[in-house]
């Protein structure tokens, strides 16, 4: 082989070389992300990776499309800061929940908490409990009236 055959060879290598490293950094690493509430629903419609982080008044939420896992959408949920509420809900913060929904969904990942599984959900089952618990001994005398009539 001759001399101009080997560089050109070895240039060839290079460039398929870099080019997989770009098809592989799109694939695994890359997520587009959306500065509103409507370009984040349009993604998750399709269940294309983004990554969103949604300002409200009392939570910041982080939401990652991660892509499609069989027939659901995978999205991840983190909670960056709690701003509102009660002391109890600070133990969210920093907090995440994976979630399941199906294709095509809009809904917010975290509106049915049973299509998700996650520490973040754990902690929210148990702020629900707690609250009832609370809500059912400070009630107990009105409970105990609406039963016996």
């Amino acid at each position: 082989m001759s001399e101009r055959g080997k560089v050109i060879r070895k240039t060839l290598i290079v460039l398929i070389l870099i080019g997989v490293i770009i098809g592989a950094y799109f694939q695994f690493f890359f997520y587009y992300k959306c500065e509103d509430n409507n370009c984040f629903r349009a993604r998750q419609e399709t269940c294309s990776k983004t990554k969103y982080i949604s300002d409200t008044e009392d939570t910041t939420w982080l939401y990652q499309i991660n892509g499609k896992t069989g027939e659901k959408c995978e999205i991840e949920v983190n909670v960056l800061q709690i701003k509102k509420g009660t002391l109890d809900k600070q133990i969210l913060e920093g907090k995440s929940m994976t979630c399941l929904v199906n294709l095509g969904t809009l809904s917010s990942p975290e509106s049915d908490i049973t299509k998700c599984h996650g520490v973040l959900k754990e902690e929210l089952q148990n702020l629900i409990i707690q609250r009832l618990h609370s809500y059912i001994l400070e009630n107990i005398g009105n409970i105990g009236e609406g039963l016996t009539q």
